[in-house]
């Protein structure tokens, strides 16, 4: 049976549609056979591409557009309406609307919850994080683990998929490595294995027609982070130039962030912990980190 056959009249609602992990998400459901409704704050910005490679959505990769705030409950009226499937990806990643992750990260997700009591729901699909118990005191990691506590007890059959790292954030040191000096914070020879958008999408896709409660999922590659950024200078051609930032000084300068700006100091206290510990899942995607720096370089200099 094809993954067009399973999906066969299959209704599922994108959530985080102008994301990095959503917008593949979109085109990996629609492609699978899905009926899709991305949801989204502007049409406009779905059209648009994202960064690091991430696609812009065109009319023929979704079938209807939903335009709401996540955020305000009342904005998403009839949003369930003839779905069986919710996926989200929504969360904090580039904002800068000043909102907390509780307010996104776990709220958002729980309204969307709340829209699927009485509906056709049957199944949601969330991307959390890998390695939660490692950084549990986190905002970040305690948002995400109370929506998966939520849809443990919501009724709903639930998938949650738990990535280690994404391209999108790699993106980054490329984009240091061009200008000549990538900074780590911490000695940088903690392990992970970061996917590819698209092949995230697909684990999303097969998550949604399985039965496993939690699945793990990891690009073609080991690395440590500094390995990660010496493959960016490679690409890039450029000599290696590293600036470790010692986790004493990172962990400081994240504490003084947080006292100015909430949403600021809770993103950099995430990026300092998460360069403390390992984060290595399952071999499930197919793209490699070296060949998306040098779709990114080509991309920059078209």
């Amino acid at each position: 049976m094809t993954d067009i056959d399973d999906a066969k009249g299959k209704r599922v609602l994108v959530a985080g549609a102008t994301g990095y992990v959503g917008r593949y998400a979109v085109q990996e459901f629609k492609r699978s056979g899905y009926w899709v409704r991305a949801l989204t704050r502007s049409e406009a910005k779905l059209r648009q591409a994202g960064p690091f490679g991430a696609p812009a959505i065109e009319p023929a990769d979704c079938d209807d557009v939903f335009v709401g705030e996540i955020t305000k409950p009342s904005s998403l009226d009839g949003i369930m309406d003839g779905i069986d499937t919710v996926f989200s990806a929504v969360g904090i990643s580039r904002q800068r609307d000043g909102l907390t992750f509780e307010q996104v990260d776990y709220q958002a997700n729980r309204n969307l919850i709340d829209h699927c009591a009485g509906s056709t729901v049957r199944k949601f699909v969330y991307v959390s994080m890998l390695g939660a118990d490692q950084i549990a005191d986190l905002a970040i990691t305690i948002a995400h683990e109370r929506v998966v506590s939520d849809l443990a007890s919501s009724g709903l059959s639930y998938t949650i998929v738990r990535p280690s790292g994404y391209f999108s954030d790699m993106g980054v040191l490329l984009d240091m490595a061009k200008r000549g000096r990538v900074f780590l914070v911490g000695d940088g020879n903690n392990r992970f294995t970061p996917i590819h958008g698209r092949d995230l999408a697909g684990v999303c896709v097969e998550a949604a027609r399985g039965s496993d409660i939690e699945v793990e999922a990891g690009g073609p590659d080991t690395m440590t982070q500094r390995e990660a950024a010496l493959l960016a200078f490679e690409v890039a051609g450029k000599p290696p130039r590293l600036t470790v930032i010692p986790l004493w000084l990172a962990k400081g300068l994240a504490s003084g962030i947080k006292m100015l700006n909430t949403q600021f100091g809770d993103l950099a206290e995430f990026i300092v912990t998460a360069g403390e510990v390992d984060a290595v899942a399952p071999h499930r995607g197919r793209r490699s980190l070296k060949e998306h720096f040098e779709h990114l370089l080509e991309e920059s200099s078209a």
